[in-house]
């Protein structure tokens, strides 16, 4: 593949960005002492270091990118949120909405964050690009319309999916397979039936109550949420069974004419925030995958925009086998693959098929089905009360 086909934005002023001292995402206060946080993103600044050093990055053209303008956060965001990240960032630092701590250099890396997504997305529309990565901090999916949260200022993907809208673009499907649920993301999109949202995360982890199968959009958008709880321990197989079972037919059945992917890599097996078993294999595949889908589909045009992801030393590991597999590359060589990769967890497991199954037979989307939107949402039984309530049963 040429150079020019592929994509890489970053910015050091990302790597300025820092969430201050506290424990995950909570800030120091009373019974956190502080202690180095897990979202410290010079960490970041090292998994762009292994992609360098190991030559992937040569593929690839760089692209410092620009700051996004008020007018393209206001695709998503009301006037009063950027206020406060700008207020709370000038004044120095502080919480610019829950468990969302900036410092000085925060405000200018969030714009930047989401500018390189949107940036991407309407440079990989025009034809100037074929695919894109952006790493960028901070993430971004978490970020509602009116509020940050949980790390996540502006919502860099939400606001990517709009530009790419105010470009021309008519059907845009998002894929999230960060740890964590994209509430705010699914926030944005859930009545727009011109946006598929497909969240791929570790049931019930964070926001506790977000991410339930029946969540499927409200209105004109029935059909255009789907969200896949995976139980907790889900690794390889699980994924892998979920991308060709569930994401790829919806795919085919929504017919995006560009694909963003919230690829956060917080669900890789040493990651603190989350208790999935993902390898660099996993995302390399899952990163292939999807690069297939866009040639069939969408011309090949698909934008990786980088979410979470908080293990010192295998986020580098699983950046670069995104960018590998980007990059039409063979997975890269990982030290850390062994003690992972023998766990019986990462062959896929009959309760978390259940989930999988569930979503095949009753999503709208998948069964072709269209919901009565008046209705209110039925009062599953058994099996399925815990799948609605997005907990997979347990083997029987």
């Amino acid at each position: 593949m040429n150079t020019s086909d592929l994509a890489w934005y970053s910015h050091e002023m990302c790597f300025w960005h820092d969430p201050g001292p506290g424990s995950g995402y909570v800030p120091v206060g009373p019974g956190v002492e502080p202690l180095r946080q897990f979202a410290v993103d010079p960490d970041l600044r090292r998994a762009e270091g292994l992609v360098k050093a190991s030559g992937v990055l040569d593929r690839y053209t760089c692209v410092t990118p620009a700051p996004a303008t008020d007018e393209d956060l206001l695709l998503v965001h009301v006037p009063e949120h950027i206020a406060r990240v700008e207020a709370v960032s000038a004044s120095g630092g502080g919480d610019a909405g829950v468990y969302a701590q900036v410092n000085y250099h925060s405000a200018q890396a969030a714009r930047l964050a989401a500018g390189a997504a949107v940036q991407a997305a309407e440079q990989v529309l025009d034809g100037r690009f074929r695919r894109a990565y952006c790493l960028v901090r901070p993430p971004g999916h978490h970020a509602e319309p009116d509020r940050a949260m949980a790390l996540c200022l502006y919502n860099n993907v939400a606001v990517a999916a709009r530009a790419a809208q105010r470009r021309g673009a008519r059907r845009v499907m998002v894929l999230d397979w960060d740890v964590h649920h994209g509430n705010g993301i699914q926030r944005v999109f859930y009545d727009d039936p011109d946006v598929l949202y497909v969240s791929v995360h570790q049931d019930g982890l964070f926001p506790a109550a977000s991410g339930h199968v029946m969540e499927t959009g409200t209105g004109a958008g029935v059909g255009g949420t789907l969200n896949v709880p995976l139980p907790p321990g889900s690794g390889h197989g699980a994924y892998l069974a979920v991308v060709e079972r569930v994401v790829e037919p919806a795919a085919r059945a929504f017919r995006p004419e560009l694909i963003l992917v919230a690829a956060g890599v917080d669900a890789g097996g040493h990651d603190p925030m989350g208790r999935m078993m993902c390898t660099s294999r996993t995302f390399h595949a899952m990163t292939s995958a999807m690069c297939r889908l866009a040639d069939e589909l969408t011309g090949g045009r698909v934008v990786f925009v980088h979410e979470g992801g908080y293990s010192a030393w295998y986020q580098p590991m699983l950046v670069l086998a995104t960018a590998s597999a980007i990059a039409a590359l063979p997975a890269p060589q990982d030290p850390f693959l062994h003690s992972l990769d023998h766990l019986p967890g990462q062959r896929l497991q009959g309760h978390q098929s259940r989930v999988i199954e569930h979503l095949r037979t009753h999503h709208p989307l998948l069964t072709g089905r269209p919901a009565d939107t008046r209705a209110p949402l039925p009062t599953p039984t058994g099996a399925e009360a815990d799948i609605g309530a997005g907990r997979a049963v347990a083997d029987a």
